[in-house]
């Protein structure tokens, strides 16, 4: 607990994983206050269930009891989220299905709480204390397994008339594509996430067998990931050179389409794969400035997260300070 937090005004941010849970305390500032990680039942929906309530009551409880003040609660996680009716439909890694997360803290706590997806969680925390405070219209897509996303829109999160908006990683930019985990083929995600950087590593790799990325795979293409492709790159390698560029070619066309359906403010990259941004931001730059319609995409930002280390709870408490009405951007 952070010295000098008696009478602090706090939400409880909690980010629900399919290994663990984190729970913090975050104030106003986004300053984490206190903080814990438990153990996730994922593969058990019932413990999952008994896990969550009994999780929630203790970390409420001790936060109450050593004098903060705690107005609120988010729960962000991976999934399909009916939002308006705080229902966890399904979700990957979780063994849960049509689970009312909402009515199940409220009903423990007594406060107010928020469900949203992690991707939405993300661009509220970006708002909060990241690349994207004060900004109003915005883009924030996270780059990992997968490719997801949360859209501001005159200053509101956009969410949809079921609360399921902003799955941009599920447009399409080629109709002929891979398939996508969702069942489509061409989607965003299945040319631009970090699963799909690996693809294509292996794809190359195959066809050039004294790349780098091979020795690092120990010879097999179907162990090359995304890290990788990253280490590979930044030690020279062609192939894992060529690799980054593709990729980040799909990544831009798919952010020129989204610039041009939201005409957002910024447009801010974050997710695991972000991480190594450095080595590919300037290709996305030059993809989106090449193939977008000038008028639109001049002068619109592209950056990497400034949200780090706990972006999954302090997501969820910035969602949780927005349910209540502050705190107002900075």
């Amino acid at each position: 607990m952070v010295s000098g937090t008696t009478n602090r005004e706090c939400v409880l941010g909690m980010d629900l994983g399919g290994t663990k849970i984190a729970v913090a305390a975050v104030d106003a500032s986004g300053e984490i206050l206190s903080e814990g990680n438990f153990p996730s039942p994922s593969q058990d929906g019932e413990e999952m269930v008994k896990t969550f309530k009994a999780l929630i009551g203790q970390e409420c409880g001790k936060y109450l009891e050593s004098g903060l003040r705690v107005r609120a609660v988010g729960i962000a996680a991976a999934g399909y989220i009916l939002q308006k009716e705080g229902i966890l439909m399904e979700a990957p890694n979780i063994a849960w299905r049509n689970a009312p997360l909402r009515k199940i803290a409220a009903e423990v706590t007594g406060l107010p709480v928020v469900l949203d997806n992690d991707a939405n969680g993300a661009a509220a925390g970006e708002r909060f204390v990241g690349a994207t405070r004060g900004v109003d219209n915005s883009v924030y897509l996270t780059l990992g397994t997968g490719v997801g996303g949360g859209v501001y829109v005159d200053g509101k999160l956009l969410r949809g008339h079921r609360g399921m908006a902003g799955e941009l990683g599920h447009i399409v930019i080629d109709p002929n594509g891979p398939l996508c985990g969702c069942g489509n083929r061409g989607c965003l995600e299945a040319f631009a996430s970090g699963t799909a950087l690996g693809n294509e590593g292996a794809g190359l790799a195959r066809k050039n067998p004294d790349t780098v990325l091979l020795r690092m795979a120990d010879g097999d293409p179907e162990a090359i990931d995304g890290r990788m492709v990253a280490e590979a790159v930044r030690q020279g390698d062609s192939v894992a050179l060529r690799v980054l560029k593709i990729w980040s070619g799909h990544l831009g066309l798919g952010i020129v389409s989204l610039i041009h359906i939201f005409d957002p403010e910024m447009v801010v990259l974050g997710g695991g794969v972000s991480n190594s941004g450095d080595l590919f931001i300037d290709d996305v730059r030059r993809t989106v400035s090449q193939r977008g319609i000038p008028a639109l995409v001049e002068g619109i930002p592209i950056v990497l997260s400034e949200s780090r280390g706990e972006a999954g709870v302090i997501g969820a408490a910035a969602l949780a300070w927005e349910e209540i009405g502050g705190p107002p951007p900075a």
